[in-house]
């Protein structure tokens, strides 16, 4: 039998050492790390000093950095947790004191000599309105605190936010109620 004379011989053994990553680059060549973030079709130049160019290679995606994970702090959580839940004692306080304001207000008009305090028509509103705004406000804060708590974000300024909010529309409706009673605006023209 005659061997086909088309048959390669298997290559004979390299006695030298596998290279390792980087060790055949030609000299002076370097890598640019990609800056874009679209597909290019990329055919690497020649190498410095090499008279022949490497063959084109097929288009290759842009390797893109990954934003780095937001990392919250350990005390945020507690922090925002307990915030909230002085916000609810707060806010209970508020909605009781707006609550008993004519009580408040018959103790004050005791206290000056002034007699009964008859409330006017629009308190009860006011202080029904301000109450449930009261309420509303921290339903808020604390519907903004979980979603940034669960989406892993600082959380602990959203209670601090409501319960600013909270002091001045507790005080706004404070002022209202008071500001409506004639007998209290002619007492404190007179001191």
């Amino acid at each position: 039998m005659s061997e086909n004379p088309n048959s390669v011989p298997p290559p004979a053994k390299d006695p030298r050492p596998r290279p390792q990553y980087g060790e055949l680059a030609p000299e002076g060549w370097t890598w640019q790390p990609p800056v874009e973030r679209e597909r290019v079709d990329a055919a690497p130049a020649s190498p410095v000093g090499a008279g022949a160019a490497l063959p084109p290679q097929a288009t290759t995606p842009i390797l893109e950095s990954a934003p780095a994970p937001r990392t919250v702090p350990g005390w945020d959580r507690p922090w925002t947790v307990g915030l909230l839940a002085f916000g609810l004692l707060a806010t209970v306080y508020g909605v009781f004191s707006l609550g008993g304001f004519p009580i408040a207000m018959q103790a004050f008009y005791t206290d000056q000599g002034l007699g009964t305090y008859t409330p006017a028509a629009s308190i009860g509103a006011i202080t029904t309105f301000g109450a449930i705004t009261l309420v509303f406000i921290w339903l808020a804060a604390t519907a903004v605190s979980v979603r940034l708590l669960l989406r892993h974000r600082r959380a602990f300024f959203a209670p601090i936010i409501g319960g600013a909010v909270s002091l001045v529309v507790l005080f706004a409706f404070t002022m209202a109620a008071l500001f409506i009673d004639p007998t209290l605006i002619e007492f404190l023209s007179r001191q």
